[in-house]
Protein backbone atom coordinates (compact mmCIF):
# COMPACT_ATOMS: atom_id res chain seq x y z
CA UNK A 1 0.00 0.00 0.00
CA UNK A 2 1.33 3.28 -1.03
CA UNK A 3 0.34 6.44 0.30
CA UNK A 4 -2.60 8.65 -1.11
CA UNK A 5 -2.20 12.61 -1.50
CA UNK A 6 -4.74 14.99 -1.19
CA UNK A 7 -4.66 15.74 -4.67
CA UNK A 8 -4.93 11.80 -5.73
CA UNK A 9 -8.20 11.59 -3.83
CA UNK A 10 -9.55 14.85 -5.08
CA UNK A 11 -9.42 13.81 -8.43
CA UNK A 12 -10.71 10.30 -8.05
CA UNK A 13 -13.36 11.91 -6.00
CA UNK A 14 -13.97 14.14 -8.83
CA UNK A 15 -13.70 11.42 -11.41
CA UNK A 16 -16.15 9.25 -9.41
CA UNK A 17 -18.71 12.52 -8.81
CA UNK A 18 -18.28 13.15 -12.85
CA UNK A 19 -19.56 10.29 -13.87
CA UNK A 20 -22.20 8.39 -11.12
CA UNK A 21 -23.40 12.24 -10.24
CA UNK A 22 -22.39 11.14 -6.41
CA UNK A 23 -20.39 12.72 -4.24
CA UNK A 24 -17.92 10.03 -2.50
CA UNK A 25 -16.13 10.22 1.09
CA UNK A 26 -12.81 9.85 1.83
CA UNK A 27 -12.79 5.86 2.77
CA UNK A 28 -14.43 4.70 -0.63
CA UNK A 29 -11.56 7.51 -2.23
CA UNK A 30 -8.75 5.08 -0.12
CA UNK A 31 -10.42 1.70 -1.20
CA UNK A 32 -10.97 2.45 -4.62
CA UNK A 33 -7.24 3.70 -5.12
CA UNK A 34 -6.34 0.28 -3.33
CA UNK A 35 -8.47 -1.46 -5.22
CA UNK A 36 -7.07 0.32 -8.28
CA UNK A 37 -3.51 -0.09 -7.56
CA UNK A 38 -3.91 -4.39 -6.85
CA UNK A 39 -5.76 -4.20 -9.96
CA UNK A 40 -2.77 -2.51 -11.92
CA UNK A 41 -0.65 -5.12 -10.68
CA UNK A 42 -2.81 -8.05 -11.70
CA UNK A 43 -2.92 -6.20 -15.29
CA UNK A 44 0.58 -6.44 -15.57
CA UNK A 45 1.10 -9.71 -14.43
CA UNK A 46 -1.64 -11.09 -16.77
CA UNK A 47 0.07 -8.73 -19.53
CA UNK A 48 3.30 -10.48 -18.63
CA UNK A 49 1.78 -14.18 -18.96
CA UNK A 50 -0.15 -13.20 -22.33
CA UNK A 51 3.63 -11.70 -23.81
CA UNK A 52 4.99 -15.25 -22.53
CA UNK A 53 2.05 -17.56 -23.69
CA UNK A 54 2.29 -16.02 -27.12
CA UNK A 55 6.22 -16.42 -27.28
CA UNK A 56 5.45 -20.09 -26.54
CA UNK A 57 2.89 -20.55 -28.91
CA UNK A 58 5.68 -19.28 -31.41
CA UNK A 59 8.00 -21.93 -30.34
CA UNK A 60 5.74 -24.53 -30.87
CA UNK A 61 4.38 -23.33 -33.92
CA UNK A 62 8.11 -23.43 -35.64
CA UNK A 63 8.54 -26.31 -34.58
CA UNK A 64 6.01 -28.37 -35.72
CA UNK A 65 5.91 -29.69 -39.33
CA UNK A 66 2.50 -29.81 -40.76
CA UNK A 67 1.81 -32.57 -43.56
CA UNK A 68 -0.57 -32.65 -46.19
CA UNK A 69 -2.02 -35.15 -48.67
CA UNK A 70 -3.65 -35.31 -51.49
CA UNK A 71 -6.45 -37.75 -50.58
CA UNK A 72 -6.98 -40.43 -47.72
CA UNK A 73 -5.57 -43.27 -49.39
CA UNK A 74 -2.06 -41.01 -49.31
CA UNK A 75 -2.62 -40.59 -45.43
CA UNK A 76 -3.31 -43.82 -45.19
CA UNK A 77 -0.19 -45.35 -46.41
CA UNK A 78 2.14 -42.60 -44.76
CA UNK A 79 0.65 -44.01 -41.36
CA UNK A 80 1.22 -47.11 -42.01
CA UNK A 81 4.67 -46.35 -43.33
CA UNK A 82 5.19 -44.74 -39.94
CA UNK A 83 3.79 -47.88 -37.41
CA UNK A 84 4.54 -50.82 -39.25
CA UNK A 85 8.06 -51.13 -38.59
CA UNK A 86 6.90 -50.87 -34.51
CA UNK A 87 4.04 -53.23 -35.17
CA UNK A 88 6.29 -55.54 -36.48
CA UNK A 89 8.80 -55.42 -33.92
CA UNK A 90 6.34 -55.47 -31.27
CA UNK A 91 4.83 -58.88 -33.04
CA UNK A 92 8.18 -60.07 -33.15
CA UNK A 93 8.68 -59.48 -29.73
CA UNK A 94 5.60 -61.45 -28.22
CA UNK A 95 5.94 -64.15 -30.40
CA UNK A 96 9.39 -64.68 -28.84
CA UNK A 97 8.46 -64.24 -24.87
CA UNK A 98 5.40 -66.74 -26.29
CA UNK A 99 7.85 -68.90 -27.87
CA UNK A 100 10.27 -68.74 -24.60
CA UNK A 101 7.49 -68.95 -21.83
CA UNK A 102 6.10 -72.07 -23.62
CA UNK A 103 9.42 -73.86 -24.08
CA UNK A 104 10.46 -72.85 -20.54
CA UNK A 105 7.04 -74.18 -19.44
CA UNK A 106 7.42 -77.50 -21.16
CA UNK A 107 11.34 -77.82 -20.55
CA UNK A 108 10.57 -77.74 -16.59
CA UNK A 109 7.81 -80.19 -17.45
CA UNK A 110 10.17 -82.71 -19.13
CA UNK A 111 13.12 -82.25 -16.70
CA UNK A 112 10.13 -82.39 -13.83
CA UNK A 113 9.07 -86.41 -15.63
CA UNK A 114 13.22 -87.39 -15.59
CA UNK A 115 13.79 -86.09 -12.03
CA UNK A 116 10.79 -88.41 -10.64
CA UNK A 117 10.90 -91.40 -12.67
CA UNK A 118 14.61 -92.14 -12.88
CA UNK A 119 14.03 -94.86 -15.47
CA UNK A 120 12.72 -92.69 -18.00
CA UNK A 121 15.52 -92.20 -20.55
CA UNK A 122 15.50 -96.25 -20.41
CA UNK A 123 12.45 -96.28 -22.19
CA UNK A 124 13.09 -94.31 -24.19
CA UNK A 125 13.35 -96.54 -27.56
CA UNK A 126 10.12 -98.08 -25.98
CA UNK A 127 8.59 -95.24 -26.25
CA UNK A 128 9.77 -94.48 -30.06
CA UNK A 129 9.07 -98.16 -31.61
CA UNK A 130 6.19 -98.92 -29.17
CA UNK A 131 2.48 -99.44 -30.52
CA UNK A 132 -0.07 -98.44 -28.39
CA UNK A 133 -3.94 -99.41 -28.83
CA UNK A 134 -7.50 -99.08 -27.23
CA UNK A 135 -9.21 -101.74 -26.36
CA UNK A 136 -12.24 -101.57 -24.19
CA UNK A 137 -11.68 -98.20 -22.52
CA UNK A 138 -7.79 -99.10 -21.61
CA UNK A 139 -4.90 -98.57 -23.72
CA UNK A 140 -2.36 -101.35 -24.23
CA UNK A 141 0.93 -101.62 -25.73
CA UNK A 142 0.90 -104.81 -28.31
CA UNK A 143 4.13 -107.01 -29.16
CA UNK A 144 4.67 -110.60 -30.49
CA UNK A 145 6.85 -113.00 -29.24
CA UNK A 146 10.23 -112.78 -30.20
CA UNK A 147 12.15 -115.63 -32.31
CA UNK A 148 14.90 -116.25 -29.98
CA UNK A 149 16.91 -118.69 -32.13
CA UNK A 150 17.37 -115.73 -34.82
CA UNK A 151 19.14 -113.75 -31.36
CA UNK A 152 17.41 -110.54 -32.84
CA UNK A 153 14.63 -108.90 -30.82
CA UNK A 154 12.91 -105.85 -31.93
CA UNK A 155 12.60 -102.99 -29.08
CA UNK A 156 9.36 -102.11 -28.54
CA UNK A 157 8.17 -104.55 -31.10
CA UNK A 158 8.65 -108.08 -29.31
CA UNK A 159 9.04 -109.59 -26.07
CA UNK A 160 10.55 -113.10 -24.21
CA UNK A 161 8.83 -115.12 -22.19
CA UNK A 162 10.51 -116.12 -18.83
CA UNK A 163 9.25 -119.67 -18.52
CA UNK A 164 10.76 -120.58 -15.26
CA UNK A 165 9.86 -117.63 -13.39
CA UNK A 166 6.21 -116.69 -15.05
CA UNK A 167 7.32 -113.44 -16.36
CA UNK A 168 7.58 -111.52 -19.68
CA UNK A 169 10.72 -109.78 -20.54
CA UNK A 170 10.55 -106.64 -22.80
CA UNK A 171 13.88 -105.38 -24.23
CA UNK A 172 14.93 -102.17 -23.62
CA UNK A 173 18.24 -101.93 -24.81
CA UNK A 174 21.71 -102.91 -24.92
CA UNK A 175 24.41 -101.36 -22.57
Amino acid sequence: MSEISTEQMTRLKGQFSAKYGIEMDDWSAMVMTEISERFMFLTSEVNRSVIQIDEAAKNIKGKVNQINFRNNNEAIIFGIGLSLPFAAMGTLISAMVFWYSTTTREYEVRKQLIEDYRNAPSYAKLMKNGKVIEHEGHQYLVMGKADQKSGDVFIGQEYIADGNLGRILIPLGKK
